[in-house]
């Protein structure tokens, strides 16, 4: 595989800026997501080169390099079976529940990034009602501020939705079990 050194460069950037949310390893293929104008899939076959990314281009793009580049790096989970071909999000998942700090870190990123591309809503709903269960078993109320900031801006655009009232509803609860650890 001969990625443009153009690629290889933007690559390395959305490496760096935390973009590739996670990378399975299943014998010698890669399974990613990448943030993008979208989140994107990628795969790459490391013994013939071969790829493919959910992106326009359909591959030898910035995602599959940042892949290239998160696995260079280690920085990647190695697959135990056989289905991380047909659901990789769901091993890549199961891998983040043993670490649920990274869980966490992972489902900020995520939901940060939804909030730019979620028309409906629904998609920034999920992760952030998975960041606040993460964010109540790591123990980690720094994540709270952040949760605070997303739950303003979603808010902001759905405004109307019922959703809106059980989500803030839920971020007290949790804000009240931080108070009462105290």
């Amino acid at each position: 595989m001969q990625l443009r050194e153009n690629s290889l460069r933007k690559g390395e950037r959305y490496y760096r800026t935390g973009r590739v949310l996670w990378v399975v390893k299943s014998g010698e293929k890669l399974f990613s997501k990448v943030l993008g104008t979208y989140p994107y899939y990628v795969e790459v076959d490391l013994e013939t080169g071969k790829n493919i990314c959910t992106c326009p281009l359909g591959g030898e793009c910035k995602h599959v390099a940042a892949v290239l580049t998160a696995y260079e790096r280690g920085a990647y989970f190695e697959a135990l079976s056989g289905d991380a071909e047909v659901f990789p999000e769901a091993t890549a998942m199961e891998f983040l529940s043993e670490v649920p700090e990274l869980a966490l870190d992972v489902t900020i990123k995520e939901l940060r990034f939804a909030l730019s591309t979620d028309e409906s809503g629904s998609e920034v709903a999920r992760l952030f009602l998975r960041a606040l269960k993460l964010t109540r078993k790591t123990g980690r109320e720094e994540a709270l501020l952040i949760l605070k900031e997303t739950l303003e801006e979603y808010r902001h655009v759905f405004s109307d939705y019922e959703l809106t009232i059980k989500l803030e509803e839920e971020l007290r609860d949790v804000e009240a079990s931080f108070q009462k650890a105290l």
